[in-house]
């Protein structure tokens, strides 16, 4: 998470707890279930997101806009934290550390100077921490919730890898949307105003009216004061109700009303890029291991391996004598032989090994945790990764996007049989 993210990481969990009692004496916007919104907390956020719009030359919407937005964002994330409370989810205070100190390391500084980095731009550090163990519990009530019901086989991916042959699948595609959300069940006067709304908002882009904004006064959902902003997305990350839409479409085009189980859509494409291709040297090696125990001490181990060195300079077959005596009995089967490795798949003293000795050399002995090797590099190759994973990629982004769907339907849900009582409406 990078320091220009820590304001909008702050719109998750700030003001958000489960003590209604505490509240009482500060004036009540929303009563969510058994949390209440109060006026205090909603005004914090506001302030919050003012400062975000503002460092980020944005428009805000205006101040009943701006307040109704807030308001929505704030009740979901509340029945979000009240059902992940109910499943018993919860983070440790060394989870919740662990995530502080790689946010930390994000910004390039240790976790003391990250807390007065907070201090300095007038953000309260226990509040800050509070709303990443809020953001961290609705992550994992997400995963939980969609590692459950999404699921892609294998047949899902190759027809996705047999209709995506015309060379859209190397590209990228920054995304937009503004969601106008249906119910559960919605009623036709329901789905016929949405759409109405819909129409609306189009007709106001084709008279000049930029989507940031529209966005930010008329999508539902968390993302809505983002200016519904989706992010880059590859080709199986793209919602499945947008992706025949979205592949013929330039930058700057916009379309819609696009029918979804959430609602109607309106889809807008800002820009579109070649994917990253990926590069990675890989390397082939194999071994010899000998680990210390009662019978052989660490610096017979050692020695061994040293005369082990020298009869192979000498011309005794290295694959031989992994077998004969390498209690890696997996690799030694092979002649000692652990395939092709990218960097960061072995123990990190073997990796620097392989990485800095030539093609052929034997090694001098060298310890890790597994016990003492002595290794040959036997190939270096760089692959594609673009296209050499392209299966284990697809499947993924497949998955991620079917995850996505799956979770938004139910937070949708929850949202409609959810009891929200607005005193003030």
């Amino acid at each position: 998470m990078k320091l220009l993210s820590i304001f909008s990481i702050l719109l998750l969990g700030l003001g958000l707890n489960t003590h209604a009692a505490q509240k009482s004496i500060d004036a009540i916007v929303a009563i969510v279930e058994a949390d209440v919104i109060t006026k205090q907390e909603i005004e914090a956020r506001k302030d919050i997101i003012r400062t975000d719009f503002a460092r980020n030359n944005r428009k805000l919407p205006d101040s009943d806009t701006l307040h109704r937005q807030v308001l929505e964002v704030m009740i979901s994330d509340s029945i979000l934290l009240q059902e992940a409370k109910r499943r018993g989810l919860k983070i440790t205070e060394g989870q919740l550390n662990q995530a502080m100190q790689k946010i930390a390391r994000d910004n390039n500084k240790n976790l003391s100077e990250f807390r007065q980095l907070l201090v300095a731009s007038d953000i309260d550090y226990q509040k800050y921490r509070e709303s990443i163990r809020k953001d961290l519990i609705v992550n994992a009530l997400q995963r939980q919730y969609a590692q459950r019901r999404a699921t892609v086989s294998d047949e899902e991916v190759d027809d996705f890898i047999n209709r995506n042959d015309d060379g859209s699948i190397q590209y990228e595609y920054k995304l937009a949307h503004i969601l106008i959300t249906l119910p559960d069940a919605a009623t036709p006067e329901q789905i016929s105003n949405a759409k109405q709304k819909s129409t609306e908002i189009l007709d106001n882009l084709k008279a000049g009216g930029t989507f940031e904004e529209l966005a930010n006064e008329f999508a539902s959902g968390s993302n809505a004061l983002s200016g519904g902003d989706l992010g880059w997305r590859k080709k199986a990350e793209i919602p499945s109700v947008f992706t025949e839409t979205v592949l013929p479409m330039k930058p700057g085009d916009y379309a819609g009303p696009l029918r979804s189980a959430s609602g109607y859509h309106i889809v807008y494409l800002s820009d579109r890029r070649d994917a990253e291709q990926v590069l990675t040297t890989q390397v082939r090696s194999r071994h010899i291991l000998l680990r210390p125990d009662e019978i052989i001490t660490e610096e017979e181990a050692k020695t061994r391996l040293l005369e082990f060195r020298q009869r192979i300079l000498s011309g005794e077959d290295f694959a031989r004598l992994a077998r004969l005596h390498s209690v890696d009995y997996t690799s030694g089967a092979e002649g000692g032989d652990i395939g092709w490795m990218e960097q960061g798949e072995t123990v990190k003293e073997y990796d620097d090994i392989s990485r800095q000795i030539e093609q052929g050399k034997i090694s001098e002995p060298f310890r890790s945790k597994f016990g003492w090797h002595i290794l040959e590099v036997t190939g270096r190759r760089t692959v594609d990764e673009t296209t050499e994973s392209k299966r284990e990629k697809i499947y993924s982004q497949l998955l991620q996007q079917k995850q996505h769907e799956v979770f938004n339907i139910w937070q949708q849900k929850l949202r409609d049989e959810a009891y929200v009582v607005l005193p003030d409406a």
